[in-house]
């Protein structure tokens, strides 16, 4: 019985030991594994709110950009007929020329069907022409007997102080017809531009009223989020978009309760007051806000321009139903143990190397023109200012090239975009073909490139622009059977008073000059 009795007492100390180890183990492995899924969700949420910041941010920038495309159109349409000759000798009393100047101005209108009015005003203010389209999409030339004086209007005393070849854009409000908020609304931005005679007087205005619904349905379409919010907050913390209509648009009604976005979310326009692009989080959600110039790009000559803020609201809703995933895949990733943490693993590192990517990608494309793959604007001035101040060192020559594609809006007039943006690619190939690599080009604006030549002075530069256009017109031939065409004009680094501006506008125009020599050997 003892020997018996010691018998099972070790067995049974074993079977303890075995029980207690497995016990021990089994702890272990469940401390471990909770500890490894508590990491991994806490990197987890930090890389989905990572990655949905990234992703708000990113629609901010394409939006804010769409929006200021859209109005760079607009500033090309009034240099166009506003600083022609044409309009000069109209204004001069040539009823033939104002008859043409009519007629380009129906096709301009005609072409780009977001102009609600596009004028020409002498220089008391009294509109000459005056095209506007209707409501149901019809132009209607204004009878002289329904021509009306601006003279007393905001942005014509505005532009009274512009000096030649500015732009003026007005704030974002609504049409106002003698003296009345027009029923219904007609959200406008009216952009203007001086015309001076070649004495340098003020003979008149070109203005254009830009059709600013236009605007806020970018704003939709580019909101691709069903739950988010896009609102556009003037600067005094007004709706131009907001939630619902009858808040937009108060400051234009003073007799009417004011409704603000400032006093609706004081947090949040507070912290908008302090920065100029950002997040705030709240206990509704997130509200991601970038302030932006409602006015051309700046190859145009802007002379001023309103802020507005465009604010993206993602609601607290969306945000945990981002989290809803994580948190299932940890409730399996605890019972299915080791598989499942691998997986979750797995996932984890994918999502750091799509982040990782996303960020080269974003660095790449803030420096990079998407059509061409050449550098931007951003870049190349850059890159000019730092070449500048080490040609100075060195006592180096540097030269620039300032280059226009011809005819690229009739290109996309008559045969598409694509066939445009072939102009554009081509331009880039070309440059690609001849210049060293050394230099440096960009595309600057939509028909405009630039090239930096380092060590090189004008007369080469030339040369090589030279090659340059012949090449562009061979591939042209080669590509669409009809010669491509483009403008250029070189220049170099003159004396220590030269800059980054200076220099560009120089080349500039030289390339405006080489364009007027075309066209006079065409005719």
């Amino acid at each position: 019985m003892g020997i018996m009795g010691s018998i099972d007492n070790v067995a049974a100390g074993v079977s303890y030991a075995k029980y207690k180890r497995g016990v021990i183990y089994s702890g272990l492995l469940v401390l471990f594994l909770l500890m490894v899924i508590g990491i991994t969700y806490v990197v987890s949420m930090q890389s989905i709110s990572h990655e949905r910041e990234n992703m708000q941010y990113t629609e901010l920038a394409i939006i804010e950009n769409s929006l200021v495309s859209e109005l760079s159109i607009v500033g090309a349409d009034l240099t166009y007929y506003a600083h022609s000759n044409i309009a000069a000798s109209a204004l001069a009393g040539s009823e033939r020329a104002k008859d043409y100047l009519t007629s380009l101005m129906f096709q301009i209108s005609l072409l780009y069907k977001h102009y609600d009015q596009i004028r020409l005003f002498d220089a008391k203010g009294d509109e000459v022409i005056r095209i506007a389209q209707n409501r149901d999409g019809m132009l209607q030339l204004a009878p002289a007997d329904q021509l009306q004086n601006k003279y007393d209007r905001y942005y014509f005393q505005d532009l009274l102080r512009l000096t030649p070849k500015q732009t003026y854009t007005s704030a974002f409000d609504l049409n106002v017809e003698h003296g009345e908020v027009e029923q219904p609304f007609k959200p406008t931005i009216r952009f203007a531009t001086p015309i001076h005679s070649a004495q340098g007087e003020f003979i008149g205005a070109g203005v254009i009223n830009y059709n600013g619904q236009d605007l806020l349905d970018i704003i939709d379409s580019l909101n691709v989020h069903d739950n988010d919010k896009a609102y556009l907050i003037n600067r005094d913390g007004y709706y131009l978009k907001g939630d619902r209509p009858e808040d937009e648009w108060r400051f234009m009604f003073p007799d009417k309760a004011q409704v603000r976005f400032a006093e609706d979310y004081p947090i949040v326009w507070r912290r908008m007051q302090q920065a100029d692009r950002g997040k705030v989080e709240t206990d509704r959600g997130e509200f991601y806000f970038s302030l932006f110039q409602l006015s051309p790009n700046s190859t145009f000559k802007t002379a001023n321009g309103e802020s507005a803020y465009l604010v993206m609201f993602v609601p607290d809703t969306t945000i945990r139903e981002g989290y809803k995933t994580l948190n299932s895949g940890v409730v399996l990733a605890f019972l299915l143990l080791v598989p499942m943490f691998i997986f979750l693993a797995y996932k984890l590192a994918s999502s750091q190397v799509e982040q990782d990517r996303l960020f080269k990608q974003l660095h790449f494309d803030a420096r990079h023109d998407a059509l061409t793959g050449l550098y931007n604007r951003q870049a190349i001035v850059d890159y000019l200012g730092k070449n500048i101040s080490s040609c100075r060192r060195r006592k180096a020559k540097l030269a620039v090239s300032f280059i226009d594609v011809n005819l690229l809006k009739k290109t996309n007039d008559q045969y598409g975009h694509d066939a445009g943006d072939e102009l554009i690619k081509g331009v880039a190939t070309v440059i690609n073909m001849s210049i060293r690599e050394c230099d440096f080009a960009a595309r600057i604006g939509g028909d405009e490139f630039l090239i930096v030549f380092v060590d090189c002075d004008v007369a080469n530069a030339n040369r090589v622009m030279e090659r340059i256009q012949a090449a562009y017109t061979v591939l042209g031939l080669s590509q669409t059977g009809h010669q491509w065409s483009m403008s250029y004009g070189c220049t170099q680094l003159h004396n220590k008073t030269d800059d980054v501006d200076s220099i560009i506008e120089r080349a500039d125009k030289l390339m405006y000059e080489h364009k007027v020599a075309q066209r006079s050997e065409a005719l």
